[in-house]
């Protein structure tokens, strides 16, 4: 067992990628991604990029940290610092989610710009702390990282309702089925 959020995403990639080699032959698929430029492209065509993870990506979360005042969860800061990827798509139980990745330094700009907001509006809601980690089929559902306890929560923007799906990252990580979504849709 991997026992790093960052040995934990690396495990998951691998695997993400081993189910791209062995059921369409190729690198990993984005039709989303084409036309972005990236460290991951191994190759374009027909629309849409191949790609493989690059590491290691030495962004870290601090900026986030200086402007918001709070001092990010370290499983934060090792899931944004581990590699440039495209988003991987897999499945927690029942739960389909989309793992946000870095694809490329500007994309490190918005996702901290991001994250600040997300922060900031937690914080003028009273909200307790959180740095999101996937998206759900449902936009008013997130994947995050509860900033104080380390735990992977399904946060409920709209009711708060939050429930705790791993007690840590390497854990969620870890339990997570890839899916090579762009097969399914055959992009």
């Amino acid at each position: 067992m991997a026992n790093s959020p960052s040995q934990a995403l690396q495990q998951f990639t691998q695997n993400y990628i081993d189910l791209w080699q062995q059921q369409a032959h190729h690198a990993a698929k984005s039709s989303e991604l084409y036309g972005i430029p990236s460290p991951c492209i191994v190759d374009t065509q027909d629309l849409a990029v191949f790609w493989q993870p690059i590491r290691p990506n030495t962004h870290t979360l601090n900026i986030v940290e200086e402007v918001i005042n709070l001092t990010i969860h370290p499983a934060a800061h090792q899931f944004y610092g581990t590699q440039y990827a495209g988003d991987m798509t897999a499945m927690h139980k029942t739960l389909p989610i989309t793992l946000i990745q870095v694809w490329n330094d500007d994309d490190f700009s918005r996702l901290e710009q991001n994250i600040i907001a997300h922060l900031t509006m937690q914080k003028r809601l009273k909200r307790r702390p959180s740095i999101f980690i996937a998206s759900t089929d449902d936009d008013t559902k997130l994947v995050a990282i509860d900033n104080q306890t380390g735990n992977v929560i399904l946060e409920n923007l709209i009711d708060y309702q939050n429930d705790i799906l791993a007690e840590d990252l390497s854990t969620f990580l870890l339990n997570l089925k890839p899916i090579a979504q762009s097969l399914l849709s055959g992009v």
